[in-house]
This record gives C-alpha cells, sequence and structure tokens, in this order.
C-alpha cells in the first residue's frame, strides 16, 4: 500500500515544479511546464491558455482538454469568445488578476443582471463542455495584450472552487511575472513589434498532446488538395492567426499570404473562418 504524501514531500514536489518552470523559460517546452505545476497545485480536469490582443482573434497556446475539443476550435476562437465574461473582464481592466465567474458577472451590474450573464454563460458553455467552476489567471503582458490562463472542472464543487481560487491567488505574483517574461518578450522587441514575442513563443512547436495531435492531422489534411506551404498556414489559420500575423511568422508579404488564404478556401470549398474550422476539426477528430 502508497504511503501518504507528507506536507514536506509535497513541498518538495512543487518546488521541483517550480524549477522546472524557470529553466523551462524562453523554451517550446514553457506551456507544458506551466501547465504541469497548475495541475499539481489545483488538481483540475481542464486548462486552457490563450493569448489574446484588442481587436483580433485569441490564439491558441495550449490545451489540456480531454473531450469537447470542437466547441475550442469552432466556436471560441471564431466567435464565442466575443461572449465570455472572463475575456469581456479583462478587455475592460488592465490589471492582473484571478478571476470567477461570480466576480466578473457581477462588476457593476444589479443581482438580477449579474444572475442572467451567469445563467447565460453556463448554458452557453458549461453546459456544452461540461466545465465548471473555471477559475481564470489574467497576467497582462501590455495594454493590447494579455494572457488567460483558463482551469476547470468536471463537475461543480463551492468549497473546492474556493480553496483552489486561495492557492492560485496565493501563487499569482509569481506566476504573472513568469508568463510576462515568456510572453512579453525583451524591451527592444517590445519596443518594434509589441506582438513578436507572443507570436513567434506561442508559434513554437509544443509538447501538449493536443500540439502533436494538431501536427499529425496537419499533415494528412487536404494533403491531396494543398501544397505543403498552404498546409503550414493553415495550420496557423485555425490557431488564431491572421494574416499580419502569419506574414510575420512566415517572412512572407501580406499579399502573399492573402493569395494562398484564397487559394486554401478555394481548394476546401469553404467561404468563411468558421467552415475552414469546421472541416478541420472533423478531419482532427475522425483521425
Amino acid at each position: 500500500m502508497d504511503k501518504p504524501i507528507t506536507d514536506k514531500q509535497e513541498g518538495w514536489r512543487m518546488k521541483a515544479k517550480l524549477a522546472a518552470m524557470i529553466e523551462a523559460l524562453g523554451t517550446t517546452g514553457f506551456s507544458s511546464a506551466l501547465a504541469d505545476y497548475l495541475r499539481t497545485l489545483l488538481p483540475c480536469s481542464h486548462l486552457i491558455i490563450l493569448g489574446c490582443r484588442r481587436g483580433k482573434h485569441p490564439i491558441y497556446l495550449y490545451d489540456a482538454i480531454p473531450h469537447n475539443r470542437e466547441y475550442l476550435f469552432q466556436r471560441y476562437l471564431t466567435d464565442a469568445y466575443l461572449k465570455d465574461p472572463f475575456y469581456l473582464s479583462a478587455l475592460q481592466d488592465n490589471s492582473d488578476r484571478v478571476l470567477t465567474l461570480t466576480s466578473v458577472c457581477g462588476q457593476d451590474e444589479s443581482l438580477l443582471k449579474q444572475d442572467y450573464r451567469k445563467r447565460d454563460y453556463q448554458q452557453e458553455f458549461c453546459q456544452q463542455t461540461g466545465v465548471y467552476d473555471e477559475l481564470c489567471l489574467c497576467t497582462r503582458l501590455d495594454d493590447d495584450r494579455w494572457i488567460l490562463l483558463f482551469t476547470g472542472q468536471e463537475g461543480e464543487d463551492e468549497t473546492r472552487h474556493r480553496m483552489q481560487f486561495n492557492e492560485l491567488q496565493a501563487e499569482s505574483s509569481v506566476l504573472h511575472a513568469l508568463i510576462r517574461q515568456q510572453w512579453a518578450g525583451s524591451a527592444q522587441t517590445a519596443a518594434n513589434n509589441p506582438d513578436t514575442g507572443l507570436l513567434q513563443s506561442s508559434a513554437m512547436a509544443d509538447k501538449s498532446e493536443f500540439r502533436q495531435a494538431l501536427l499529425v492531422a496537419m499533415h494528412s489534411f487536404g494533403e491531396a488538395l494543398l501544397t505543403p506551404k498552404e498546409q503550414a498556414i493553415t495550420l496557423l489559420i485555425v490557431q488564431g492567426y491572421d494574416s499580419n500575423d502569419i506574414a510575420q511568422l512566415e517572412d512572407i508579404a501580406l499579399g502573399t499570404v492573402k493569395n494562398h488564404r484564397k487559394s486554401i478556401y478555394r481548394k476546401l470549398n469553404v467561404s468563411s473562418l468558421s467552415e475552414l474550422y469546421q472541416l478541420f476539426m472533423t478531419h482532427l477528430l475522425v483521425s
């Protein structure tokens, strides 16, 4: 029979995972190390990391989602994020914070409106994904860019939710600092192009299970129809990058990216980003 882990052993384990996260700064493994640390700090069934920029679609950075991934790609990254109270709260407030659904739905509103917004979100998101008791760590990179890190559970438990909020709040200053170090970019880079650090680090091949699944699926997605360059651009599109982002990452002209997008849509017989998401997720789920 396994011996229970003592508080001292748990403390050593957390320090080891924190050290691994610090070691991973600036590498492709940072998201995985961050997720590993958080899953130990507050065990959760779902974890998502998104890079957000004012006026643009969120960028997929990492996820540990056991099922219902199609909602993330077909709905959330396409347009449902505009109804997400966590996203809207981060859009309006430039501070680093740990958010709960109650805190973001209740800001400057009557209790009636608060209850309505919570009910609406729970019906739109929670019931479709099975994710409850969400916590969101919002880290500002600057006034127009921020990282949203979501954790969630498959069931509701108010006591657990309150305890995990307190745990995340206690560790938040360290997490904010490390997240900024990873994704904000150097001062010189940020001065030249604020998006460079976020784009380059988020475009790196990560060790997450889903990122590997994306790459494997992308290898066969549209293989008979798309050129290798079009396949690479399609992978960036479904992760949330716009044409300007892709031009920067691929070091090609914006007009060239637009021509590639037209060709991709034509060859795959889709007419919108939503249709492209749906086609790709169908392929991913059956491949």
